[in-house]
């Protein structure tokens, strides 16, 4: 799923990705942050529209039952937190300017999420239970099972969070592209 947005952003398949990311390259570097401040607000927000379409949509999903409008802001929170670990060594800024699009598109409607230090607490547990060392993402997806179904009991942990820690790795691996691309357009 993931997979195919990036080969659509990057082999110029859809134009509205791929002229923004050449869009980044003509103008001065506020304006090309800007636009990449959009581009990855509006990737995060594709990309947990994809995971609540597929994943919701199915009958015999684990997520089929949940609230869809919790479960999404839950999963752009998760790719928020991806944009914050990709991101955040180089521009701390451009996280905050992506809280500030989210609060302005949906600061009513995110139920769960109660603002930008409510996000960083998150992300701050996120960053605690993934370990790119290792590989081992156990302990991010069951923290992450836990904010999307909460402590309910019964619900299978280990499968939901399969899916949320292979959502994880295929937006992560859209972001390290979106971030080499830039770095390379900046040149």
């Amino acid at each position: 799923m993931i997979t195919a947005l990036i080969k659509k952003v990057f082999n110029g398949k859809d134009n509205s990705h791929s002229s923004r990311l050449k869009a980044i390259q003509k103008p001065p570097q506020d304006s090309a942050d800007k636009e990449l401040v959009r581009l990855l607000f509006d990737t995060c927000v594709d990309h947990a529209l994809s995971f609540v379409r597929e994943d919701h949509s199915r009958t015999e999903s684990l997520f089929s039952k949940l609230n869809k409008h919790k479960l999404f802001h839950e999963m752009v929170a998760i790719n928020f937190w991806l944009v914050d670990k990709k991101f955040s060594r180089s521009d701390q800024s451009l996280i905050d300017e992506i809280h500030n699009l989210y609060s302005l598109a949906y600061g009513k409607s995110a139920e769960s999420i109660d603002g930008p230090a409510a996000l960083k607490d998150r992300y701050k547990i996120y960053h605690e239970t993934w370990n790119d060392i290792t590989g081992f993402q156990d302990q991010f997806g069951l923290r992450a099972t836990e904010f999307i179904f909460g402590n309910a009991n019964g619900v299978p942990a280990e499968q939901t969070s399969f899916w949320i820690i292979s959502h994880a790795h295929d937006a992560n691996m859209s972001f390290a592209a979106i971030k080499k691309k830039y770095r390379a357009l900046r040149r």
